[in-house]
């Protein structure tokens, strides 16, 4: 039987980024080529480490940076970063401030109701890349959108979609007594699956 695969150490992973940083620090507010050549050592670092946390099971470790396109900025609702003073933002959410309501894109949640949140991670492992592209694109319809059948061009692509429209954020259960709250998915190629992985380092995937 073949040994357990370790995936790479965040820790170890850290501790270089940290040192890459200090080492890189002064070159970053120079303008010339060697500030280019901090921020790419810096990258290259900070994805090494982004990738040895997301083999854990974790989901991005840089949330929001090169999340959005900056056209897009424009569009997004409001959120707590928008404000000076956080109780403005808890004031409009919490519905004291009726006036405000129109800066708002999205629906106020509730003040009061139990908040739960659901996180897992699933593995699986593409053995017939065209079949599985083939059977998503039969299902592409589904996601009531004529546009998104010319976005799935690989595995990959196709994973995503499949992901959407089997995936709790695909579903509609207003009726039952659950209101959507927001939420984020993560989809990536990874070198590790968790039946690749030791029992004992699964336990490490699990974010709760």
């Amino acid at each position: 039987m073949s040994e357990p695969i370790e995936p790479a150490s965040a820790a170890e992973a850290a501790r270089e980024l940290a040192r890459v940083l200090l080492e890189q620090a002064d070159a970053l507010d120079l303008h010339d080529l060697r500030a280019t050549g901090a921020i790419e050592n810096v990258r290259v670092q900070a994805r090494a480490l982004a990738d040895a946390v997301h083999e854990r099971g974790w989901g991005d470790i840089f949330l929001g940076i090169d999340s959005y396109d900056p056209d897009e900025l424009d569009d997004l609702p409001l959120g707590p970063d928008d404000f000076d003073d956080p109780a403005d933002y808890r004031e409009i959410v919490e519905g004291d401030n009726p006036d405000d309501l129109d800066e708002l894109e999205e629906s106020l949640l509730p003040t009061d109701g139990v908040r739960v949140s659901y996180q897992a991670r699933y593995d699986y492992v593409v053995t017939d890349p065209d079949a599985f592209v083939e059977y998503v694109r039969s299902r592409a319809h589904e996601a009531q959108n004529d546009e998104v059948i010319d976005d799935i061009e690989d595995a990959q692509s196709a994973f995503e979609l499949l992901c959407y429209l089997d995936g709790l954020g695909s579903k509609d259960y207003d009726n039952t007594g659950l209101i959507p709250a927001g939420g984020e998915e993560s989809h990536k190629i990874v070198e590790f699956s968790l039946w690749d992985l030791d029992p004992t380092r699964r336990d490490d995937t699990y974010p709760y």
